[in-house]
């Protein structure tokens, strides 16, 4: 997680193992399995500030607490922390910072201590929340390219599991883009199929339905993306989910990528190729919109995806 002097500074508390500490003091073995032979896990949450109603309220929490569970499965620890115990780490460590403007969540679980690539614990866990403010780009998006690389397989490494390492693969296509100038990255599969970017999903507009690729195109399986599979039909916004080609990337009228970190960024060209007109779509724009007032508790029937913090 890429921070500022600023927002490093103001983080005063951190949640390890169960514990409020300070930020300072927070430490990992250099031994620990979760660094050594990447036996980690993790969650990113945002929590959004409504200053009309005082609150700041944790966004799909519970779903991404049930995708967490799923990913501690899949790579096998002993005894990991519970949902419910993970969900007080987080509140108590947001209320001891006393954050009241837009923050990003980090959980994590990990093997700690000292033991070997087959280890299974001790378990250790740790939640650090910082100041976030909306990326620029998600007013006036990014240019893509379509990495050199391609997206790890299901049989070698899940991209369904948010494990940290299937993050190597995403730190090349992310600095594959980087060297290239661009904002960021297209992954395809070894059959040449669309799969993600290094840490989001895709959408594209074809004739006036947005496409994304389907859950087995080696994606992981996003809580953006499914808000907005969710949120879009009830707007007139058809969406699809089927296999996607690369050359369908140079046909598409708008795009966006979608995340936890970016929300719903806008596409404005892939391999310099423009979308569209080369600027934010307008179909883009009112479910960044429609996204923006269900984050925020501007929209009561989505208001059971809101965890208030303050008033919890």
């Amino acid at each position: 997680m890429t921070t500022t002097d600023d927002s490093r500074a103001r983080i005063q508390w951190v949640s390890q193992n169960h514990q409020l500490i300070p930020y300072a003091d927070a430490t990992v073995s250099i031994m620990a399995p979760g660094l050594t032979f990447a036996a980690l896990v993790f969650e990113g949450f945002r929590a959004y500030w409504n200053a009309d109603k005082g609150e700041l309220s944790i966004f799909r929490l519970e779903d991404h607490l049930k995708r967490f569970d799923y990913s501690i499965s899949v790579i096998e620890m002993d005894q990991p922390p519970s949902a419910d115990t993970i969900t007080k780490d987080i509140l108590d460590t947001l209320k001891a910072n006393e954050f009241r403007e837009d923050t990003y969540i980090r959980a994590q679980v990990y093997v700690d201590d000292w033991g070997s690539m087959l280890a299974t614990g001790p378990v250790a866990s740790s939640v650090i929340c910082r100041p976030r403010a909306r990326v620029a780009s998600f007013e006036t998006g990014q240019k893509f390219i379509v990495s050199s690389w391609r997206r790890n397989g299901e049989n070698a490494s899940p991209s369904r599991i948010k494990a940290s390492g299937n993050y190597l693969n995403s730190r090349l296509a992310g600095l594959d883009a980087k060297r290239q100038g661009a904002g960021g990255a297209v992954l395809l599969n070894e059959d040449g199929t669309v799969s993600e970017g290094p840490g989001g999903c895709l959408f594209l507009l074809r004739d006036g339905e947005f496409i994304t690729p389907d859950v087995t195109s080696g994606i992981l399986e996003s809580i953006t993306r499914d808000t907005i599979l969710k949120i879009a039909p009830p707007l007139g916004i058809p969406m699809v989910e089927r296999k996607v080609g690369r050359t369908e990337l140079y046909l598409a009228e708008e795009a966006f990528y979608c995340g936890t970190g970016q929300e719903i960024m806008p596409i404005t060209a892939f391999d310099n190729r423009p979308v569209g007109n080369g600027v934010p779509g307008p179909l883009t724009r009112k479910l960044q919109s429609h996204y923006d007032d269900i984050v925020r508790g501007r929209s009561p029937e989505y208001g059971h995806w809101l965890t208030p913090v303050y008033g919890a």
